[in-house]
């Protein structure tokens, strides 16, 4: 049950990051939107605050299918913040750079 839930959750996890921070313009500089692209991933950044979060309240192995469940709301809740951050910025004129 673990491993499909896992598998689901990552599948729906890395849909909606391409609907909603993949399409908005972060930076019109090629250079620069390959190195916040690749080298200082926003997904790194959600799924290690995720991580975090959800380590403060359970304990690692127990209840597996608990955790991935957590994990999945937890990382949905930082993405649609960033989502809302990015496009408050984009609004503003402040991206794309």
């Amino acid at each position: 049950m673990y491993s499909l839930l896992s598998a689901i959750s990552f599948l729906i996890r890395a849909y909606l990051c391409y609907l909603t921070i993949d399409n908005i313009p972060i930076l019109s500089n090629p250079i620069a939107n390959e190195l916040l692209g690749e080298v200082v991933s926003i997904y790194t950044i959600l799924m290690l605050i995720s991580r975090a979060t959800v380590g403060l309240f359970y304990k690692r192995g127990e209840a597996p299918v608990f955790g991935t469940i957590c994990y999945f709301f937890v990382y949905l809740i930082y993405l649609a913040i960033t989502y809302v951050i990015l496009l408050v910025l984009t609004n503003l004129g402040v991206l794309p750079i």
